[in-house]
Formats: structure tokens, sequence, C-alpha cells
């Protein structure tokens, strides 16, 4: 036990000594460890992801809510030309913002499957569920 307190003892003064005495000029060993251990804690440290800006987010629930507006303009409409041509434009366009709205509002999203009703319906009440609306 008297060990213990001798160890104790040891580092403490070892602490003490390195407080009061000058520190010497940075070696280049010193160096290459400080740079080395830096570059390891970057890399184990997970990168921060910064907040969605406001204004984006209200730009993009703007364009989708123009969007969704045409879909329903097209639909309704019996003599537009190029009526399926148009409708599949605008559709995919639709289809492209959901899934960076879905990004920006951190709903997981099913990369792997194709463009369907099923998968815009289900981003479009996650997002409703999660306070959008256009």
């Amino acid at each position: 036990m008297e060990w213990v307190a001798v160890l104790l003892l040891f580092v403490f003064l070892c602490v003490l000594l390195n407080l009061v005495l000058p520190q010497p000029p940075a070696s280049r060993w010193r160096r290459g460890v400080q740079t080395s251990a830096g570059r390891m804690t970057r890399r184990l440290r997970r990168p921060t992801v910064p907040d969605p800006d406001p204004f984006d987010t209200l730009r993009l629930q703007t364009r989708l809510g123009h969007l969704a507006g045409e879909i329903r303009r097209i639909e309704s409409a019996p003599g537009v030309y190029a009526r399926a041509h148009k409708l599949m434009a605008v559709e995919a366009a639709y289809d492209d913002l959901l899934d960076e709205a879905c990004r920006l509002a951190g709903v997981p999203t099913e990369d792997e499957l194709e463009r369907s009703e099923e998968k815009r319906w289900r981003e479009e009440q996650a997002l409703t569920s999660r306070g959008w609306s256009w």
C-alpha cells in the first residue's frame, strides 16, 4: 500500500515540475507525434453535419407545392398536348425534389427501389409526419 502513495507522490512531483520548469522548444520527434495524433483524431472524429438552412427548406417546400399543382393541372386538363410526356417529366422532377426533401429532413429512403406511387406516398407521409407542408 505504501508503494501506491509513493507512486502518487512521484506523479504529483513530476506534474509540479512540469508546470514550474520552462518548456523546451518542440523537437522534431514531438512535432511528428503531435501531427500524427492530430491526423488520427480527425479520422476518428465524426464529421459534424450542419443544420439545414431554413430558407433552403422553404424554397424546397415552395417548389414541391408548385410541382404538385402542376401535376394536378396536367391530370385534370383533357386537351393538353403531349400530356403523358409532360406528366412523366413533372413527376420525375417531383420525385427528385422529394428525395432531396427526405435528405434534408433526415428521412431514410430506399434508394434501391425504383420510382413508384408507393414510394412517393411513403416519402410524402414521412415528410408530413415531420411537419413539412407544401
